[in-house]
Order: structure tokens, then sequence, then C-alpha cells
């Protein structure tokens, strides 16, 4: 079965997002991501919750960087676009379920 184009699209931003963290060499994050990519790709809502999880706390991966200023440019692009696609498709939910 096909997705949802605001659901694969979101899955497409998932997986540039773990790949720039590999290439980076990242293991953490993009393990978690890959986790919640597979998740999303499975049509299972949880990954979208799930990734805006991420987001939480001290440690959270809005926190995270590479180290490298271009790098981190594009990191926190790359981030933003999905946690914005991840929050519309959890707003968009909740309007489904009320």
């Amino acid at each position: 079965m096909a997705l949802h184009p605001q659901i694969a699209a979101f899955a497409a931003q998932l997986d540039d997002l773990s790949r720039l963290l590999r290439s980076h060499g990242d293991r953490l994050w993009s393990d978690r991501i890959d986790l919640i990519h597979r998740m999303i790709a499975d049509s299972n809502f949880n990954g979208i919750e799930r990734f805006l999880a991420l987001f939480e706390g001290e440690a959270s991966f809005a926190a995270f960087t590479l180290g490298d200023v271009k790098a981190d440019s594009e990191l926190d692009s790359c981030r933003a676009a999905a946690r914005a696609m991840a929050q519309r498709l959890a707003k968009e939910e909740q309007s489904d379920r009320a």
C-alpha cells in the first residue's frame, strides 16, 4: 500500500536526516531516526510521536550538533523541516480523532 503523500515526504526527510548524521559519523541519533523511519514506512503513527519526543528534555535532538559550521547549518535545516512535518501530521491526526 502506498503511503499518503505527506507521510511519504516525512519519511524521505527522515531518510535525508539519517544520511546526513551518518555521513558525519553519528550513530546514536541516526539509529534512532532509522527506527522512526521504519515505523513511519509501516504507517505507524507512533513514529511521529516518537520523533517529536526526541526534542524533549535536556539532552534532546534539538541541542545536538555535528561540530562543523556548514554541517550544523545543514542539520538545522533538515531537522527543522522534519520537525515541522511531524508537527503538522500530529496536528492533523488530533483533528481526525476529534
